[in-house]
């Protein structure tokens, strides 16, 4: 799969992400073209909310040039309101997972909020060319979560071809996250 090849150059085809010129340490160690592709709706920046997250990111940053990116991600979490104590290992656990996915709204309590922790997370490193250690668990647990056969069935249904690719994109995030 040519998208999950390692090696991929961003800044060889392209000066701008989302407007913005990515910062060189991003495009080094996010080097698979799956995480630049804004059509690809199985990347980080292939939705309509990942691009949201990433044009609020920006504007959160220039509003707020000496405050800890946590604090945005604490902002994010309110707008669900959740507080950073209910992001915990419990959200990756199967039995949540199917309840939210059984007695709550699936897209916008689960997958909305997802996208939107892990494309601002890698908007962090593509902006800043890298993640704030306090920031990484947050990004990671949402990536955790997306990994889940439950949510990955809720959200594909019995399309095979698409979980596999997800899964396998959501893995190389895991290794970008860790380097990031």
């Amino acid at each position: 799969m040519e998208q999950l090849e390692k090696g991929y150059n961003y800044l060889e085809e392209n000066k701008y992400f989302f407007g913005e010129i990515p910062h060189e340490r991003a495009v080094k160690i996010a080097d698979y073209k799956f995480f630049w592709d804004v059509s690809d709706d199985l990347a980080p920046f292939g939705c309509e909310e990942a691009y949201i997250a990433f044009c609020e990111l920006c504007d959160w940053l220039i509003d707020n040039p000496d405050t800890p990116i946590i604090d945005c991600f604490i902002w994010i979490l309110e707008s669900w309101e959740l507080g950073l104590d209910d992001f915990n290992d419990e959200i990756i656990e199967s039995e949540n997972i199917l309840k939210i996915i059984q007695d709550l709204d699936f897209y916008e309590d689960l997958m909305s909020l997802d996208y939107t922790v892990i494309s601002t997370g890698f908007a962090q490193l593509i902006l800043q060319g890298k993640i704030d250690m306090d920031v990484k668990n947050i990004i990671q647990l949402s990536i955790l979560r997306q990994m889940n056969s439950h949510v990955l069935d809720a959200f594909f249904g019995t399309n095979e071809q698409c979980k596999y690719e997800r899964y396998l994109y959501l893995r190389k995030l895991l290794d970008i996250l860790e380097d990031a």
